[in-house]
C-alpha cells in the first residue's frame, strides 16, 4: 500500500490551532475521510483533537468538505478520498 500526501485547507480558528492555512497529511491510497482526520491527529495532535472527537466522529460543529461537497451529502466519514483533490475544514461560526 502506498501513501500519498493530501493537503487540507483550514479556516478561521483552525488556522490558529495549526499555525498554518493548510496542513499536509500522509494517507494510504485507499483512505477514507475518517482516515484523513486520524492522520491529521498524528501530524498535529491539537488540531486533530479539535476536528475529531474521542469517539471517532467529526468534532462538534466542524464542517468537512471534499472537492467542495460536505461529507454529509456523500458517505460521511466513510467517503473514499483516493481521487479527491480538495479538502477543507471549517469550524463553527457564531455571530449575528
Amino acid at each position: 500500500m502506498t501513501a500519498t500526501i493530501k493537503t487540507v485547507k483550514l479556516s478561521a480558528n483552525l488556522r490558529a490551532i495549526a499555525d498554518a492555512k493548510t496542513i499536509d497529511v500522509p494517507v494510504n491510497d485507499d483512505a477514507t475521510a475518517r482516515d484523513l482526520l486520524y492522520a491529521i491527529r498524528q501530524v498535529n495532535p491539537a488540531l486533530g483533537d479539535r476536528v475529531l472527537s474521542v469517539d471517532g466522529q467529526l468534532g462538534t460543529g466542524i464542517q468537512f468538505l471534499v472537492d467542495g461537497r460536505h461529507i454529509d451529502f456523500l458517505q460521511g466519514l466513510d467517503t473514499p478520498i483516493s481521487n479527491v483533490t480538495q479538502f477543507m475544514l471549517i469550524p463553527p461560526v457564531f455571530g449575528g
